[in-house]
Parts: structure tokens; C-alpha cells; sequence
């Protein structure tokens, strides 16, 4: 059985910006602080997390871990329990027309884009969503979650600097908190070939994508 690696008398566990994701025989790992991701074959067999540490069969890949900065000898804070992937989404939900409350809402939330997100590193924006959505939110999105997001795919084409998914996401979570809802912000891989993804979330509804595109993603960090 493999055993933990120790710092003296201490076990080493992932560190907080550190997420990992299992996939069939092969690992993903995910460093939050640069935004990189690691896509490990065949080590599934090699690396388990544990509450007593996280434990290695293979020394030179602990000691790769260890080098590039993924372990900490501080235990983390109990994990919530894991967002399933989602069973249903929205569907085509686009606003016919658009209440100009929400158009003031969506363009408001869209000019704090340029001091909220596009200076900000990558951490720095996990560790914001952090900060701003931490409860826990309701299981299923209400109605009026339904025409924000209907209302934002409406105005979306027309906002320049739409970016990738990150960015849209942003965006419409930041747009749902001002109203006072809470989604839970997915990160999701698969491999072969590899890919990453995030999209917002509301108890198994997906809000801004088919739950049947993230059906092959796995989820390895949520927000």
C-alpha cells in the first residue's frame, strides 16, 4: 500500500490551489495559482488523496509534485460534497425581448469587466468567485435565473470582448450575484484529446451550456 510522503514528521497534502481529477487510468492535475493543467497517463494507479496525506507509489512523481509547488504540509478545510455533472440545462432560451432593467444590469456588469477580469490573474479571479459566492445556493435555478440567463444570451453577441467560456461565465455569475443568486462555477477536463471547460451551475442544472457536451468532462475544481 503506498505510504504518504512526509516533510520531517509531517504529511504532505495537496496544496489549496491544487485540484485533481481521475479519469480512467490517467490523472489531470490542475495548479490554480498559473492556470496550468497536467495531464499524467497511466498515473491513476500511482497517486491516491487521502485525509491522512496524499500518497505516492512512485517517488520521482512525489518528488515532481513536491518541485513544482502542488504540496503543502498544512491539512486543507473539509471539501463540500462534489457537484454532480449536470442531468439537464436550459435549453435554447434565448429572451425575445429584454427587460431594460436586466440590459442595465448585463452592461453594468460587463464594464467591471475591464478592472475585475482582464487585469486580474487567474488566481486572483478563482479566489474572488470564492469570496463572492461561498454559500451554498438553492437546488434548482428559479424563474427569474432563467430570464437573466435568457436575457444575457440575448445581449451576449452584441458585447465585444465575449473571450472563452472563463469569461462568459464570469460574467453571467457576477450578473446573477448583483440579483442575488448563487451558481456554483465548474471546471471540468477530459483527455484524449484534452480539453478544459468551466460553466455555471445550479444544483444539476447546467445554466450556459448542454448538459450533454459536458457529459465526457469530469470535474476537478468548482468555485
Amino acid at each position: 500500500m503506498p505510504a504518504p510522503p512526509f516533510l520531517g514528521d509531517r504529511p504532505l497534502f495537496l496544496s489549496s490551489t491544487t485540484h485533481l481529477a481521475t479519469i480512467g487510468d490517467d490523472i489531470v492535475v490542475l495548479d490554480a495559482r498559473t492556470n496550468a493543467y497536467y495531464c499524467l497517463p497511466a498515473a491513476a494507479a500511482a497517486v491516491r488523496v487521502e485525509e491522512a496525506g496524499v500518497a505516492f507509489d512512485d517517488c520521482d512523481l512525489a518528488e515532481q509534485f513536491a518541485q513544482a509547488g502542488l504540496l503543502t504540509d498544512r491539512p486543507p478545510p473539509p471539501n463540500p460534497s462534489p457537484t454532480p455533472l449536470p442531468s439537464q440545462d436550459l435549453g435554447l432560451r434565448t429572451a425575445e425581448r429584454v427587460r431594460l432593467g436586466d440590459l442595465a444590469l448585463i452592461l453594468a456588469a460587463w464594464l467591471t469587466m475591464f478592472v475585475s477580469y482582464h487585469p486580474v490573474a487567474f488566481d486572483r479571479l478563482v479566489r474572488r468567485g470564492r469570496d463572492e459566492g461561498q454559500a451554498q445556493g438553492p437546488s434548482e435555478p428559479t424563474q427569474e435565473v432563467k430570464r437573466l440567463v435568457a436575457a444575457f444570451e440575448r445581449v451576449l453577441p452584441w458585447l465585444p470582448f465575449q473571450g472563452v467560456c472563463l469569461y462568459r461565465a464570469f460574467l453571467l455569475r457576477r450578473i446573477l450575484l448583483w440579483r442575488g443568486h448563487r451558481a456554483r462555477w465548474v471546471f471540468g477536463v477530459h483527455t484524449w484529446p484534452f480539453q478544459a471547460h468551466c460553466w455555471l451551475q445550479i444544483g444539476e442544472v447546467v445554466l450556459d451550456d448542454a448538459a450533454d457536451r459536458l457529459a465526457s468532462f469530469s470535474p476537478i475544481m468548482e468555485v
